[in-house]
């Protein structure tokens, strides 16, 4: 190990020197290229800590009494390759077998997690998958490192190999649960449209929160929100049932008065009222303008005495002044869209009053979400999904939206990559006669580590060096 950082020294002070001289001498390069090239040597440094530390692991195993025990030596060096953030990370190991009939292996990567065909490491796999939430494939693949080339279709084979992501993965059942006396759920959908055939799927949002809590004097935001996200193309009930045992878990059902339910009136969304405690419904402000406008785009002076109508929350009125644009509309086409209007306003009349009239009823704010946390990635721009590909993405950008982090998902990777670990329990394996630790303390191979100042360098350099 201090060959290696003493070389690392050694060359990132030539080059650094040769830069100095490009810049102040030739005129040629700038800070960004000095950047570049200390982080492709970094990369390059901690491709060869990983390269040592494996192989000295490896080494220990081999000298290990408690190996020598159960298991034969079979071949040596055998070569394998392992992407990481850094790089390429080319190591050599033991091939062993077993005295007792478990067959073959290799124990350092058994031990260190590292499965027999695992061509890329965890962490990396599971910030390709978290770039892919926003970003496109192979540009999530660009992105994840930069001195290995991956295409686009190892990141759809990463994400695939998640699986369906829970949207309660990230929920720990709090010891207490809160008591509300309101309690908001918002639903809206997108429509993503699928490879080949030119058809589209649905993929669905709710979210559920305490209201509006403020940021700053310009700015409010939902107060402990949780989205729920996919496809459920067999029954969106089992989305309904998810939604209910969150809230069940986090929230004390009894104390909740009125559970606001909000949406465009789709059959989907007003299932939540058999679902949710104590539900009252209210209109999206977005769809009912929507159909206003169609009602009146070709009697614009009849949209002020609708907007009057609805404001007033006065049914007889709103009807009337459908019958008036009815009476005035002669082409079918549009009358078709009044009429289409009409029926929509009136089946979700009392979800308009609610808005009006119930001074706890919020705007509700689902297509700014839908457009926020779907339609951004997966419907905004030219693209087509299979349908196991829509409800992964949509789950994952819910998951992302809950607070998902990379190391939530490498996670999630090693759950789903269980394999078996060979555990060596009679002795410990990295036990030395002489030293407790795989490697010795630091030697001051470097100028930083000898005395003076301590400080973020010294520390960095110090936890480099071993």
């Amino acid at each position: 190990m201090d060959t290696i950082i003493q070389h690392f020294y050694e060359k990132i002070t030539s080059e650094l020197e040769k830069e100095v001289k490009n810049i102040f001498i030739k005129g040629q390069g700038d800070i960004s290229q000095v950047i570049n090239n200390v982080e492709s040597n970094l990369n390059e440094l901690g491709c060869k800590i990983i390269k040592n530390f494996i192989e000295k692991c490896d080494y220990e195993i081999k000298n290990s009494q408690e190996r020598k025990k159960q298991w034969l030596v079979q071949q040596k060096d055998m070569k394998k390759t392992l992407i990481t953030t850094f790089g390429e990370v080319k190591y050599s190991r033991v091939y062993y077998k077993s005295k007792s009939n478990k067959g073959f292996t290799y124990l350092v990567d058994d031990i260190l997690g590292i499965e027999r065909y695992q061509r890329i490491d965890h962490g990396l796999s599971a910030k390709i998958v978290k770039l892919s939430s926003d970003h496109s494939y192979q540009k999530s693949a660009d992105l994840a490192v930069k001195s290995v080339k991956l295409s686009r279709q190892t990141v759809k084979n990463k994400i695939r190999e998640l699986g369906e992501i829970d949207n309660r993965e990230l929920e720990d059942v709090p010891d207490e649960k809160r008591k509300v006396k309101r309690l908001y759920v918002e639903a809206d959908e997108d429509h993503i449209s699928l490879q080949n055939d030119g058809k589209s799927t649905i993929s669905r949002l709710i979210y559920v929160h305490e209201g509006l809590e403020k940021v700053n004097e310009s700015r409010n935001r939902l107060k402990n929100v949780k989205y729920f996200s996919g496809l459920y193309k067999s029954s969106f009930e089992d989305l309904w049932l998810e939604v209910i045992d969150y809230i069940d878990e986090h929230y004390d059902i009894d104390e909740i008065e009125t559970t606001y339910l909000a949406g465009d009136g789709a059959d989907w969304i007003k299932e939540g009222l058999h679902w949710l405690p104590r539900p009252k419904y209210v209109l999206d402000r977005y769809h009912l303008n929507k159909y206003v406008l169609k009602a009146t785009g070709h009697l614009p002076k009849m949209r002020f005495y609708l907007w009057e109508g609805l404001s007033e929350c006065n049914l007889e009125k709103v009807d009337s002044v459908f019958k008036e644009i009815i009476a005035n509309t002669e082409k079918e086409t549009k009358l078709q869209a009044v009429k289409e209007s009409r029926g929509y306003i009136l089946s979700n009349w009392s979800g308009v009053v609610r808005y009006y009239q119930d001074p706890y009823a919020l705007g509700c704010s689902a297509e700014g979400h839908v457009s926020h946390v779907l339609a951004h990635r997966m419907s905004s721009r030219p693209m087509g999904w299979s349908n196991l590909g829509a409800d992964q993405m949509s789950r994952l950008r819910a998951f992302k939206f809950n607070g998902g982090k990379v190391i939530d998902i490498c996670n999630l990777i090693r759950e789903n990559k269980k394999e078996k670990k060979v555990k060596i329990q009679t002795e410990r394996i990295f036990k030395r006669s002489k030293l407790k630790t795989l490697y010795p303390e630091a030697k001051e191979v470097m100028p930083a580590l000898k005395g003076g100042k301590v400080g973020g360098t010294y520390t960095a350099v110090k936890a480099y060096a071993f």
